[in-house]
C-alpha cells in the first residue's frame, strides 16, 4: 500500500482510483451514508479496501483517517474521513468495530514535534479546505457558495493560524533564514488572493494550489527546519493550539458533497 504525506496526497490519488463519492457515519442507523448517491450501507454492504492515518502525536484523538470504501452489492466506491473522533460515543456500533478492526494495521504516521503537533493538525484542514475548492469546481459549483464558504474558513481559521505563526513561531527563527521569508510570502500572497478574490473561478483554482503548496512547504521544510534547529523548549505556544478539540465546520451548503 502506499504511502502518502498528507491527507490531500491521500484524497487526490484515491479520487483518481475511482472512489469519488463521499461516506460519513449514522451513528443512529449504524450505516454509512453515501451524500452523492443518497445511499446507506450496513456494515456488511462495504468493505475498506485502504486506509491512511494521519498524526500528530500519540493520542489516537488526534488521529485523522482516511478511508477508501467500496460495496459491490451497490456498485459504489468512495472515502470516509476523519472517522476516529466517533469511536467514543459509539461503542456499540458494528460500523465503528469494522472500522476499529481495520485500523490496526500497521500504517507509517507521520511524526511531528509535541509542540507543533496543533498546527500540523490545523494544515490538516487546509488541505481538506483545498480539496473541498477543487471538488466544488470540479463540480462547476456555483463561484458565490464556493467563496462563501472560502470566507467563514479563512476569517475563523486561516487568519487565527497564520497570526499564531507569525506572532510565535516565525521569530524563533533567524530574520534571514530563507524558509522563513518563502513562509511570509506564502502568506502575504494568500491573505492578497482571498481578500482580493476576483468573482470567477480561476482565481479559486489558483487558491487551491497556492493553499496546497504552502502546507506542504510547511510541513515538510519549514517545520523540519524549526525542529532542527530551535529546542523544544523554545517553542511556546498558546495551550489552547495543542489542546484536542473538535474541528466545528460549517456544513450550511456543503457544496463539495
Amino acid at each position: 500500500m502506499k504511502y502518502y504525506e498528507t491527507v490531500f496526497e491521500a484524497l487526490t490519488e484515491l479520487h483518481k482510483k475511482g472512489y469519488t463519492l463521499d461516506f460519513s457515519i449514522l451513528d443512529e442507523q449504524d450505516c454509512i451514508y453515501c451524500h452523492n448517491q443518497n445511499h446507506s450501507l450496513s456494515a456488511d454492504e462495504f468493505v475498506i479496501d485502504e486506509i491512511y492515518r494521519f498524526e500528530g502525536d500519540t493520542d489516537p484523538g488526534d488521529e485523522m483517517i482516511v478511508y477508501a470504501i467500496s460495496s459491490s452489492k451497490h456498485n459504489l466506491k468512495g472515502v470516509l474521513t476523519n472517522a476516529y473522533g466517533i469511536y467514543s460515543d459509539s461503542k456499540n456500533s458494528k460500523i465503528v468495530e469494522k472500522l476499529k478492526y481495520k485500523v490496526t494495521s500497521k500504517i507509517k504516521p507521520i511524526k511531528r514535534n509535541k509542540e507543533l503537533i496543533g498546527l500540523s493538525r490545523e494544515h490538516h484542514h487546509v488541505l481538506l479546505l483545498s480539496w473541498k475548492i477543487k471538488a466544488g469546481l470540479s463540480k462547476n459549483i456555483e463561484f458565490t457558495r464556493i467563496k462563501n464558504y472560502l470566507m467563514w474558513f479563512y476569517e475563523n481559521h486561516i487568519l487565527p493560524h497564520f497570526e499564531i505563526e507569525e506572532k510565535y513561531l516565525f521569530p524563533l527563527l533567524d530574520k534571514d533564514n530563507v524558509n522563513l521569508k518563502i513562509a511570509l510570502e506564502h502568506h502575504r500572497q494568500i491573505v492578497d488572493l482571498i481578500e482580493n478574490i476576483d468573482n470567477d473561478k480561476q482565481s479559486l483554482a489558483k487558491l487551491h494550489v497556492l493553499l496546497t503548496e504552502h502546507v506542504r512547504f510547511e510541513e515538510r521544510i519549514l517545520f523540519d527546519d524549526i525542529q532542527k534547529n530551535v529546542s523544544s523548549n523554545n517553542i511556546i505556544l498558546p495551550p489552547e493550539i495543542n489542546e484536542k478539540h473538535e474541528f466545528c465546520d460549517n456544513e450550511t451548503d456543503p457544496f463539495w458533497r
